[in-house]
């Protein structure tokens, strides 16, 4: 059995200004646990499948490679910050993303639908975008990061997006580390 998800990999100029934007808030609250994501770690997540097995896995790849095929190279912008599921009781701090239609959201969707004829159930949240940059560790100290976070200003950075990953996790003690197990490219416009 594997952990396994779907994602979309960021860019390079996307991974360094994420970096940066994280690497100062990190020194503006040192005292507060968070969990931070190296930024070698970010993506976009379309679907978390969990624990799959092999036979699961090649179901998968055809699937993937089957809504990516459907799917045209997509031109995104990392900008904005949130907080989940709010700033007065923050988990999760987070960047956004963007485009200008729909196509992203579409190629989300596609992955849900292919996902589930194959038995994965399909998610009950509705879709939204987003780069995880950390995890809290106790909320109730969290508050003034969070409203900070949120308040803030980011991006945007442009990048073009021509592939969808399936990967790999590996829970350790000292983290998770992912692991690409295929790749399929989306169609160019």
């Amino acid at each position: 059995m594997q952990r396994v998800f779907i994602a979309i990999d960021i860019s390079e100029e996307a991974r360094a200004a994420a970096e940066q934007y994280e690497e100062a808030l990190r020194r503006a609250f040192a005292e507060v646990r968070v969990g931070w994501e190296k930024p070698e770690k970010l993506h976009l997540t379309l679907k978390f499948l969990g624990k799959t097995d092999d036979d699961q896995l090649e179901r998968v790849k055809r699937a993937v490679g089957s809504a990516a095929a459907s799917g045209n190279v997509l031109t995104l912008q990392l900008a904005g910050t949130g907080v989940f599921p709010s700033a007065r009781s923050p988990r999760i701090l987070w960047l956004g993303l963007r485009e200008s239609g729909d196509a992203l959201k579409e190629l989300a969707n596609r992955m849900e639908t292919e996902c589930e004829t194959i038995g994965f159930p399909k998610e009950n949240r509705p879709f939204s975008p987003h780069l995880t940059i950390g995890r809290v560790r106790e909320p109730h100290r969290s508050r003034e990061l969070a409203e900070k976070h949120a308040a803030s200003k980011f991006g945007p950075v442009a990048f073009v997006v021509n592939e969808v990953v399936v990967y790999k996790s590996e829970l350790r003690p000292t983290g998770s580390i992912y692991s690409k197990l295929a790749a399929f490219p989306l169609m160019a416009v």
